[in-house]
């Protein structure tokens, strides 16, 4: 009969924390499986991640931040029965540095960052469990998971979304058609991603069929996970920003499109304190010139505001 072990059992046995269990199998590194509503690791699995990981080192992209949930739901409770403000967003280096601001100006109040994707964020700012989101969406589709709610986007930056392949691009991969190929594997993002949204989007547009895309079910976190499955082998193809593939030689970018990413608020918070100094930081030069230095993205209109 297969043992399964729970992910403190995992962590006992590899001499790790737990929350490092949780990110393995949240990047797709370590397989899993959902008994009932609990997530548990078989014996098997575990033997298939150690062998793995006891062949040839491959180059690892860095670890994402260590985040505690608990303490997190705690904070959040905190801040909507205080002067703190709650952001729903990804990690990114644009986040990072508006927060690290916000935190020396002298008119800065506290912020918790909550980490979910576009649509979760904006579900979170519609029904009043978070005062900012920020979304890779356009205003439509912004509009339309905030309904009946008047609705301010600062935009925080633009940026290049493509397809991750390995260096020399061995499948040949150009377009999304080639998603649809028998020999090409996908690594795709989780529901509600902007990368998720997109690529639906794009083929529900050209009418191309999920169906066909080996590896369309398999949900991963983010662009580092998924572009680990690719250097690990187990993916010919993600998508994801451009940023990612700087950090290593062994991905190569094929771009397909230029998104915005906004900031969103409702317009009736825009006098309140805090939201002011948000917008003050993000309209300084000097926060355009540091996220382009550090990043890429074009800033060209970072700072501009929409209303609808």
């Amino acid at each position: 009969m297969t043992k399964f072990y729970t992910a403190q059992e995992i962590a006992d046995k590899l001499k790790i924390k737990k929350t490092t269990v949780y990110e393995l199998i949240k990047r797709g590194e370590l397989p899993s499986s959902k008994i009932g509503k609990q997530l548990r690791v078989s014996e098997t699995q575990l033997s298939e991640y150690l062998n793995r990981c006891s062949g040839t080192c491959q180059e690892q992209l860095p670890d994402t931040p260590d985040f505690q949930p608990e303490s997190s739901l705690l904070k959040r409770d905190y801040l909507l029965h205080s002067n703190g403000l709650i952001l729903c967003g990804q990690t990114s280096p644009a986040l990072e540095l508006l927060l690290t601001k916000m935190s020396i100006h002298p008119n800065g109040i506290p912020i918790l960052q909550s980490h979910m994707n576009s649509y979760n964020g904006l579900y979170s700012l519609y029904f009043g469990k978070a005062h900012i989101a920020s979304a890779s969406l356009t205003a439509e589709e912004i509009q339309c998971l905030v309904p009946g709610t008047p609705l301010t986007v600062i935009c925080l930056y633009e940026y290049k979304i493509g397809l991750y392949v390995k260096s020399g691009n061995p499948k040949n991969i150009k377009t999304l058609k080639d998603l649809l190929r028998p020999d090409v594997s996908f690594a795709n993002r989780e529901k509600g991603s902007t990368r998720r949204i997109f690529l639906d989007r794009v083929l529900m547009r050209e009418h191309l069929c999920t169906d066909k895309i080996s590896g369309y079910k398999n949900e991963m976190v983010s662009d580092l996970s998924t572009a680990a499955a690719i250097l690990n082998e187990t993916a010919d193809a993600a998508i994801g920003e451009e940023l990612i593939t700087r950090q290593t030689k062994s991905l190569e970018f094929l771009p397909l499109e230029k998104l915005p990413m906004y900031l969103v608020i409702e317009t009736s918070n825009l006098e309140k304190p805090g939201f002011s100094t948000l917008l003050e930081i993000i309209s300084s030069q000097d926060y355009r010139t540091i996220l382009k230095n550090q990043t890429g993205y074009d800033t060209e209109h970072t700072g501009d505001i929409l209303s609808f």
